[in-house]
Protein backbone atom coordinates (compact mmCIF):
# COMPACT_ATOMS: atom_id res chain seq x y z
CA UNK A 1 0.00 0.00 0.00
CA UNK A 2 1.26 3.38 -0.89
CA UNK A 3 1.58 6.01 1.64
CA UNK A 4 3.60 9.35 1.68
CA UNK A 5 6.19 10.81 3.75
CA UNK A 6 6.08 14.69 4.04
CA UNK A 7 9.47 16.10 4.04
CA UNK A 8 10.53 19.12 6.41
CA UNK A 9 13.53 19.70 3.75
CA UNK A 10 12.14 19.08 0.09
CA UNK A 11 15.02 17.83 -1.92
CA UNK A 12 15.51 17.60 -5.66
CA UNK A 13 15.74 14.88 -7.57
CA UNK A 14 16.37 14.87 -11.50
CA UNK A 15 15.52 18.26 -11.14
CA UNK A 16 12.17 18.21 -9.59
CA UNK A 17 12.09 19.24 -5.95
CA UNK A 18 10.05 16.62 -3.66
CA UNK A 19 8.34 18.27 -0.74
CA UNK A 20 6.61 14.40 -0.22
CA UNK A 21 7.57 11.15 -0.57
CA UNK A 22 5.84 7.78 -1.50
CA UNK A 23 7.03 4.92 -0.36
CA UNK A 24 5.14 1.35 -0.46
CA UNK A 25 6.60 -2.05 1.48
CA UNK A 26 4.29 -4.08 -0.65
CA UNK A 27 7.11 -3.45 -3.87
CA UNK A 28 9.79 -4.56 -1.41
CA UNK A 29 11.34 -7.33 -3.17
CA UNK A 30 14.50 -10.05 -1.62
CA UNK A 31 16.83 -7.82 -3.79
CA UNK A 32 15.72 -4.55 -2.20
CA UNK A 33 15.72 -5.92 1.25
CA UNK A 34 18.93 -7.31 1.06
CA UNK A 35 20.43 -3.82 -0.97
CA UNK A 36 18.71 -2.24 2.67
CA UNK A 37 21.04 -4.81 5.02
CA UNK A 38 24.09 -4.30 3.19
CA UNK A 39 24.05 -0.71 2.86
CA UNK A 40 23.52 -0.79 6.72
CA UNK A 41 26.19 -3.32 7.25
CA UNK A 42 28.60 -0.89 5.55
CA UNK A 43 27.66 2.04 7.18
CA UNK A 44 27.73 0.13 10.57
CA UNK A 45 31.74 -1.38 9.91
CA UNK A 46 32.41 2.52 8.91
CA UNK A 47 31.33 3.69 12.19
CA UNK A 48 32.66 0.72 14.09
CA UNK A 49 36.14 1.48 12.66
CA UNK A 50 35.79 5.09 14.65
CA UNK A 51 34.85 3.20 17.71
CA UNK A 52 30.90 3.53 17.92
CA UNK A 53 28.89 0.87 18.89
CA UNK A 54 26.68 -1.39 15.78
CA UNK A 55 22.98 -2.76 16.88
CA UNK A 56 23.72 -5.76 14.87
CA UNK A 57 19.89 -7.07 16.33
CA UNK A 58 17.34 -6.00 13.22
CA UNK A 59 14.92 -4.71 15.46
CA UNK A 60 17.90 -2.43 17.18
CA UNK A 61 19.85 -1.16 14.21
CA UNK A 62 18.96 2.08 12.96
CA UNK A 63 20.76 2.30 9.99
CA UNK A 64 19.06 -0.94 9.01
CA UNK A 65 15.88 0.80 9.77
CA UNK A 66 16.62 4.03 7.80
CA UNK A 67 17.75 1.90 4.60
CA UNK A 68 15.12 0.33 4.41
CA UNK A 69 12.26 3.79 4.63
CA UNK A 70 14.77 4.74 1.78
CA UNK A 71 14.40 1.14 0.07
CA UNK A 72 10.59 1.65 0.58
CA UNK A 73 10.76 5.52 -1.06
CA UNK A 74 12.92 3.70 -4.33
CA UNK A 75 10.60 0.72 -4.76
CA UNK A 76 7.99 2.85 -4.96
CA UNK A 77 9.54 5.19 -7.32
CA UNK A 78 12.13 2.95 -9.57
CA UNK A 79 11.89 5.14 -12.48
CA UNK A 80 12.78 8.27 -10.69
CA UNK A 81 14.45 7.56 -7.37
CA UNK A 82 17.96 5.59 -6.00
CA UNK A 83 19.30 5.18 -3.19
CA UNK A 84 22.45 8.23 -3.82
CA UNK A 85 18.89 10.42 -4.16
CA UNK A 86 17.79 9.22 -0.71
CA UNK A 87 21.03 9.52 1.17
CA UNK A 88 20.46 13.44 0.44
CA UNK A 89 17.79 13.62 2.88
CA UNK A 90 19.15 15.31 5.80
CA UNK A 91 17.73 16.71 9.22
CA UNK A 92 14.24 15.48 10.99
CA UNK A 93 13.07 13.70 7.71
CA UNK A 94 15.99 10.88 8.47
CA UNK A 95 14.28 10.30 11.95
CA UNK A 96 10.57 10.34 9.98
CA UNK A 97 12.37 7.87 7.07
CA UNK A 98 13.89 5.21 10.01
CA UNK A 99 10.34 5.33 11.78
CA UNK A 100 9.18 4.09 9.31
CA UNK A 101 11.86 1.59 8.30
CA UNK A 102 11.84 0.33 12.06
CA UNK A 103 7.48 -0.07 11.73
CA UNK A 104 8.22 -2.29 9.18
CA UNK A 105 10.27 -4.42 10.88
CA UNK A 106 7.96 -4.72 13.96
CA UNK A 107 5.02 -5.53 11.90
CA UNK A 108 2.59 -2.40 12.23
CA UNK A 109 1.63 -0.72 9.31
CA UNK A 110 1.01 3.39 9.36
CA UNK A 111 -2.81 2.88 10.02
CA UNK A 112 -1.79 0.33 13.45
CA UNK A 113 0.58 2.55 14.78
CA UNK A 114 -1.68 4.88 16.56
CA UNK A 115 -4.11 1.90 18.08
CA UNK A 116 -3.41 0.49 20.96
CA UNK A 117 -3.40 -3.38 21.97
CA UNK A 118 -6.37 -3.98 23.12
CA UNK A 119 -7.62 -2.75 19.50
CA UNK A 120 -5.52 -5.36 17.77
CA UNK A 121 -6.54 -8.51 19.76
CA UNK A 122 -7.51 -11.29 17.66
CA UNK A 123 -11.22 -12.31 16.64
CA UNK A 124 -10.37 -16.23 17.61
CA UNK A 125 -11.18 -16.77 20.96
CA UNK A 126 -10.42 -20.70 21.90
CA UNK A 127 -13.28 -22.22 23.43
CA UNK A 128 -13.58 -23.78 26.79
CA UNK A 129 -12.61 -27.65 27.03
CA UNK A 130 -14.04 -28.13 30.39
CA UNK A 131 -15.93 -31.47 31.44
CA UNK A 132 -18.92 -29.14 31.70
CA UNK A 133 -18.90 -27.81 27.93
CA UNK A 134 -19.20 -31.26 26.34
CA UNK A 135 -22.43 -31.82 27.61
Amino acid sequence: MRQKLELRHPIVINGKNYKELEYDFEELTCEDYTTAATYADSKALRASQNGKPNASIMEQNVSFHMYLGMTAVVAANRESIDIADMERIRGYDLVEITQVGRNFIAGRSEELSGQNSSERQSEVTPESITPESKK
